[in-house]
């Protein structure tokens, strides 16, 4: 019978080991896609975002990776746009590649590969935003926020 009590404590005392080391290096984390933080802009700019399911966010503070730019490969080279002359950006896969035809103020339009790691950030009026590259289908520039378009 002490044999039988040894060997079960034994086994309590590795599951209760194995337990502990699992919370203490984490399987996974349990807070992944929650956003408690944003990066601040240079500028505050608002945009409309929305999203591969339709879903439209209002959002100020608006940034792509904290700065208010967006920067992509088209062609050999990198081209980085100023939000200020940007009208809107429709994003797309194209051959298992994330691209946005970007449509400036003065009716000129590019198309850029864009990063897939990269995400949009913003303050919603209730909360904080953010939102990776290749979960958006469309982003409306309004402008610095405040002084609308």
């Amino acid at each position: 019978m002490s044999v039988k009590k040894n060997t079960f404590s034994k086994a309590t005392g590795i599951l209760l080991a194995v337990i502990f080391t699992f919370s203490l290096f984490g399987m996974g984390s349990f807070d992944e896609g929650i956003t408690n933080k944003i990066p601040e802009p240079d500028d505050n700019f608002s945009a409309k975002i929305i999203d591969q399911n339709d879903v439209s966010s209002d959002i100020t503070s608006f940034s792509h990776d904290g700065l208010t730019f967006v920067s992509g490969k088209r062609g050999g080279g990198f081209i980085s746009i100023p939000f200020t002359n940007i009208q809107c950006m429709n994003f797309f896969k194209k051959d298992g590649n994330q691209f946005a035809t970007v449509i400036m103020k003065k009716e000129a339009e590019v198309e850029l590969k864009m990063d897939d790691d990269g995400i949009f950030y913003g303050r919603l009026s209730y909360g904080l935003f953010s939102i990776k590259i290749g979960e958006v289908k469309k982003i409306i520039i309004n402008g610095k926020a405040g002084q609308g378009k």
